[in-house]
């Protein structure tokens, strides 16, 4: 069984304005004591899994580095020493450019890191504090450095449009920023207003504007022109790369490869047991508590793995499931790969629903190299990617 690992670390010193993920900030006894935890849960997934293989590793938040360099080598050597990972695995962490240290990348390379991901976002510093980043650019700048002096050669950085007082000239430096300063591979997003967070109480409020919807849909077409003219082709709705270095994690999330999250709120995609499977599961959807005193206490006190939502995914929402994960792809979803995950050909499937979003221009077949037949959302359809889902609902 190939087997992708998602670890995550929910601290932060400050929670970003716009965040709504599942993080706070958390004293020195309490990241110990959860970097235990996650040492524990590693050994307890890694029997239920014997002989897996583990083609890539993530290690997400939260903010990875903020966990103390020590601590950090523990939970990754624990993992070496309780999964089998293969000689190529691509292992990535999160950075957050004002905690990266060099005694965090000295421990993280040491086992075996060699993809980073930095959260930059923007170039100019007035927009980063608008949104509550605790960094600088130059600090960003100074990350990339640092990680290319321990041997990083894979790096990556995300990049967000529509922020609180952002102009197209704003967003078109940060985007040359970037490839300024040689990375790899850009992720590219477009703000979201998350309701409840402070950042939506300061729209909510008066207190802050954002751009409307026309800047905003500016942005995000020209981010696409500009990324690509700088070597960056796209190959997902959001996620551009130079050649050779797409995200495999991602890859996997998109493509429905097996993996399991790790941490407390952590979700994985895993296959159902011989009981599941006769109820008619073919996949297994795991999302742990969010509580952390839950997640703390079933694994010391009680020694199992943590509570967790668990649901089961049938076969005609795994397929909706390939569409709607395959689609974000430039890509799109390969003829045989999609009879292979469910039995069934694409079209006997999909047919009429695929024939429409041809004749409305959003969608399209490609021929592979090797003859296989791919079905892809034009750069139309990737911009109204939720409207052409609709065609496929079941």
């Amino acid at each position: 069984m190939l087997l992708q690992l998602y670890l995550h670390f929910p601290f932060c010193k400050r929670k970003c304005f716009y965040c709504d993920f599942c993080s706070a900030p958390a004293d020195a006894g309490t990241v110990a004591a959860y970097c235990s935890a996650l040492k524990k849960e590693i050994c307890l997934t890694a029997e239920k899994y014997p002989g897996a293989k583990v083609s890539t590793v993530f290690l997400g938040g939260g903010t990875p580095t903020l966990v103390p360099g020590a601590q950090m080598r523990g939970v990754l050597e624990e993992l070496r020493r309780c999964f089998d990972l293969l000689p190529d695995a691509e292992i990535t962490a999160e950075g957050n450019p004002g905690t990266l240290s060099p005694q965090w990348l000295e421990a993280a390379c040491a086992c075996g890191l060699n993809r980073l991901s930095l959260g930059m976002q923007a170039a100019q510093d007035r927009l980063l504090h608008a949104v509550g980043r605790i960094h600088t650019f130059a600090q960003a700048r100074e990350a990339v450095t640092m990680a290319r002096s321990f041997g990083i050669r894979n790096l990556s950085v995300d990049l967000m449009s529509g922020l609180p007082g952002q102009t197209l000239e704003d967003w078109r430096g940060s985007i040359e920023a970037a490839a300024a300063l040689g990375v790899e591979h850009v992720s590219a997003y477009s703000l979201i207003l998350e309701e409840g967070t402070p950042l939506w109480r300061m729209v909510e409020g008066g207190s802050v504007r954002l751009p409307d919807e026309e800047l905003a849909a500016e942005m995000y077409e020209r981010g696409v022109t500009w990324l690509e003219a700088a070597g960056y082709a796209r190959y997902e709705i959001s996620n551009y790369a130079r050649p050779g270095f797409r995200c495999r994690h991602n890859m996997g999330y998109w493509q429905g490869s097996w993996y399991a999250g790790l941490g407390v709120a952590a979700h994985g995609m895993l296959p159902p047991d011989a009981s599941q499977a006769a109820q008619g599961a073919v996949r297994i959807r795991r999302a742990n508590t969010e509580r952390l005193p839950d997640y703390l206490h079933a694994l010391g006190a009680e020694n199992r793995l943590p509570p967790a939502e668990i649901t089961a995914v049938d076969r005609q929402e795994a397929m909706f499931e390939t569409m709607m994960l395959g689609l974000r792809m430039t890509d799109g979803v390969a003829e045989r790969d999609f009879e292979r995950l469910h039995g069934k050909a694409l079209l006997q499937v999909y047919g009429p629903a695929l024939d429409a979003l041809v004749r409305e221009g959003l969608g399209a077949w490609s021929l592979g190299a090797a003859g296989e037949r791919r079905f892809f959302l034009t750069p139309r359809g990737l911009e109204v990617q939720n409207e052409a889902l609709m065609a496929l609902m079941p």
